[in-house]
């Protein structure tokens, strides 16, 4: 019984670790917020959205206004209305590249864990990009 007691408390301090370090735990992600970092579900139409409030000093209205029209996630910013999945993905792959200077061998280098689109970066890469990285 001591022995089971013990293996859950250092479960517990593993997952926890984990959450500060910023590691994905389910669908449970530690991103950056306008309070400071906070763990939520997310999923790529959510990481899409909590980008844009990013982007736009966490002023909602200012999302939905945003003029930046040559943004790769300016069609998907609003979190709403029906969307193609593949092309969400691929949006989010173009922002990445975009982010890291155009070069796509980078993406996968990517070290900001508290952006909201890292888990999704490399999602659906091509097999001979992956071994091009």
């Amino acid at each position: 019984m001591r022995s089971l007691n013990f293996l859950k408390v250092a479960h517990k301090k593993l997952l926890h670790i984990k959450l500060l370090l910023g590691i994905r735990y389910g669908m449970k992600i530690r991103i950056m917020g306008k309070d400071g970092f906070k763990v939520i579900d997310l999923n790529r139409r959510k990481a899409i959205h909590e980008r844009c409030l990013n982007c736009l000093c966490w002023i909602p209205s200012e999302v939905t206004n945003c003029t930046f029209k040559d943004c790769q996630l300016w069609e998907f910013r609003t979190d709403r209305g029906k969307q193609n999945p593949k092309q969400r993905q691929h949006a989010i792959r173009l922002y990445c590249i975009w982010c890291s200077g155009g070069q796509p061998r980078e993406v996968l280098k990517c070290v900001s864990k508290t952006c909201p689109l890292f888990y999704f970066r490399s999602k659906g890469l091509k097999k001979t990009e992956k071994n091009a990285s």
